[in-house]
């Protein structure tokens, strides 16, 4: 199974506010959260509440050597009681309770597949194996004590083709990315979806319950931060717009460092691109992990309020989604508790699943979400890598 799911002539300018998230205090996030993480009966990981294999038993645990592989490959796991190997002593289960023999598990198709001990009384967390038919390969770390990762929030433009102050929003993001107090401490998606994209060419099917996870914006250009920080207004200048963009990262930006930090290695072809990604804690808590497929230079002429160049070209526009969304789960799926200085690597398929698509200017961003103080799967992290490139950890330097 592929864990890839097939993801007026005026508009009025955005006036949110930001309300209901968390400002920067002590550089963790509230939700640190203890519980297990979810199962389902399909072969993703997270899921429905109740269906843990069970046991809190503390120091007995599952671990597996990889947590991505190719199909064809191995992974070897171990069980350990308190530091004591008892790989022998244990059953080890995949999700459908049968068992593993010998401690091994060889893929023969693609997929997430979710994995638990037992041992007596004691039932240890769930583990998952990412199989994909093509891994990249990811970057050395060469910091693997550090913990210190750069902090990138998230702004998601809703944006449309037949929209006339749109052209605005395009000036003020490219000036924030030259800012540079705050031009590296964000990542960008434009949405292409809802009243103004009719003909758009930067929308997909993915876009539209992006659109419908923000609520369907309205009016537009509407510039959401994370995934309920509310917004930052559109401006006439870009000046004003970095200034005002400044006063909300000032609040939002975890300058002494991001709960997690994130590696991506990606490759691919005009079929589908492969994401093989790590993550590593600051912050022990439980993670979801999602990777959104982007797409840069996309042309429009039809663009309306455009006066430059640079207005008739979209970029990291939303194309695809990796593994099972919705329009109330866009985060991803649970990856369980990540303890502080662990990393865990996973693996992603998307599927570029239109001719009318390049993947060539294609880009995979990959957002680590968290808990935060009312239980919503907020913003952890994100990070864009190019297809059949890499990016590492960003180290705070």
């Amino acid at each position: 199974m592929k864990i890839t799911k097939f993801f007026a002539l005026l508009c009025a300018a955005a006036t949110l506010s930001f309300v209901g998230c968390e400002p920067v205090d002590d550089n963790t996030n509230g939700g640190n959260n203890t519980e297990q993480p979810d199962g389902n009966e399909g072969e993703q990981p997270g899921g429905n509440e109740g269906e843990q294999p069970g046991g809190e038993a503390t120091g007995f645990e599952l671990l597996v050597d990889k947590t991505a592989i190719a199909v064809g490959e191995t992974v070897t796991f171990t069980v350990m009681d308190d530091g004591v190997d008892v790989t022998t002593d244990a059953t080890i289960y995949d999700k459908n309770m049968g068992i593993i023999e010998d401690a091994t598990f060889t893929a023969e198709t693609t997929g997430v597949f979710r994995f638990f001990a037992n041992m007596g009384a004691k039932t240890s967390q769930y583990v998952y194996v990412t199989v994909l038919a093509s891994v990249p390969t990811l970057p050395e770390d060469t910091d693997a004590a550090n913990t210190k990762f750069n902090h990138r929030i998230l702004l998601v433009d809703h944006t449309g083709v037949n929209c006339g102050y749109c052209p605005y929003m395009i000036d003020n993001l490219l000036a924030l990315e030259e800012d540079k107090t705050w031009g590296e401490h964000f990542t960008e998606v434009t949405n292409h979806a809802g009243a103004f994209a009719a003909g758009d060419p930067a929308n997909s099917p993915a876009a539209n319950i992006v659109d419908q996870f923000y609520g369907s914006p309205g009016s537009k250009p509407d510039l959401r931060v994370n995934f309920y920080c509310g917004g930052i207004d559109n401006a006439l200048t870009p000046s004003t717009f970095v200034a005002d963009a400044g006063i909300e990262f000032k609040k939002l930006v975890k300058t002494n460092g991001a709960d997690a930090g994130i590696a991506i290695a990606t490759s691919g072809d005009s079929d589908i691109i492969y994401a093989s990604v790590a993550v590593k804690a600051a912050v022990e808590q439980e993670y979801k992990i999602t990777a959104w497929l982007l797409e840069n230079n996309i042309y429009s002429a039809n663009q309306l309020g455009a006066s430059k160049p640079e207005h008739y070209k979209y970029n990291h526009a939303v194309r695809n989604i990796a593994g099972n969304y919705s329009r109330t789960n866009i985060q991803g799926e649970s990856f369980g508790i990540i303890k502080a200085g662990e990393t865990i690597t996973t693996g992603f398929e998307l599927e570029v699943t239109s001719t009318g698509w390049n993947a060539d200017n294609m880009e995979v961003l990959v957002i680590v979400s968290a808990k935060d103080k009312q239980g919503r799967w907020e913003v952890a992290n994100s990070l864009v890598c190019p297809v059949n490139q890499s990016v590492n950890f960003e180290y705070i330097k």
